[in-house]
């Protein structure tokens, strides 16, 4: 999904980082941050649901201690100390209760897990799409329900789904699902005062089904030669990996 999230922002952000595969020098740069933090925390509600599916609980204080275990074993399996661990160490009790609150909603709505950190692979035509999905429930009345998490603010999330067509990720996910009864939604586990929220997608299968058109119309125009310019626009510039390549910061605005 981010692969193609980066031909539809930047076409040449896709043909700089991905087709060509640059990188730029990793720094020298022990610290924590959100993105480690974001992918330490998948690593933990996946080993702990995969646990509570083995050996499912109601009971509060025994999710509570399979969480705890699932914590403890993604910190040694990313190697990360006490000290690299705390600046996020303060805010991981609230996060992690306010997730527990809301998993127990979400049951309760008749919502069952059913598989995390699941590879999926769908053809299109001379295309395949691959990812990997977050999460995957079953509704009560049968339909899936796909779910990623997210670490950012929950304004951000509700920003995602405010027009279908933009929101590539869900969409993404949705074609790997095949299923037009599906249902998605981005939940936000990151912030620690509002607690954890689910931030459904209403139109994830026509979302999913514009996405498709265009990534068939997208990838045989790139077949046939189209160039892939840099845009220049928004907040993709701003920590972009490929920005002195394109070098945007000498463009001159013509007036």
């Amino acid at each position: 999904a981010t692969v193609y999230e980066d031909l539809r922002r930047c076409p040449y952000r896709f043909f700089a980082l991905r087709q060509l595969g640059l990188r730029s020098a990793d720094e020298l740069d022990a610290e924590v941050d959100k993105r480690d933090f974001g992918n330490w925390l998948h690593a933990v509600l996946g080993h702990f649901h995969e646990a509570l599916k083995a050996a499912a609980t109601p009971d509060p204080r025994a999710r509570l201690a399979m969480i705890s275990i699932a914590e403890q074993r993604a910190t040694r399996e990313f190697g990360l100390s006490e000290a690299e661990f705390l600046p996020f160490a303060a805010a991981w009790p609230a996060v992690r209760d306010g997730y527990l609150a809301w998993l127990t909603e979400h049951e309760a709505e008749g919502n069952q897990f059913v598989d995390s950190e699941l590879k999926k692979e769908q053809s299109l035509g001379v295309l395949k799409l691959i990812g990997r999905l977050d999460r995957i429930d079953r509704t009560r009345d049968g339909q899936a329900f796909v779910i990623d998490y997210k670490t950012e603010s929950a304004a951000t999330s509700k920003d995602r789904v405010k027009d279908p067509t933009e929101d590539t990720q869900l969409a993404f996910y949705a074609a790997l699902v095949a299923d037009d009864t599906l249902r998605a939604a981005y939940v936000n586990v990151g912030e620690k005062s509002s607690g954890t929220q689910t931030v459904e997608q209403p139109e994830v299968v026509a979302a999913r089904d514009a996405l498709v058109a265009g990534l068939i119309d997208d990838f045989t125009r790139i077949g046939q030669g189209a160039a892939l310019p840099p845009l220049g626009e928004g907040m993709v510039c701003e920590h972009c990996a490929a920005r002195g390549l394109c070098r945007k910061d000498f463009w001159e605005i013509e007036a």
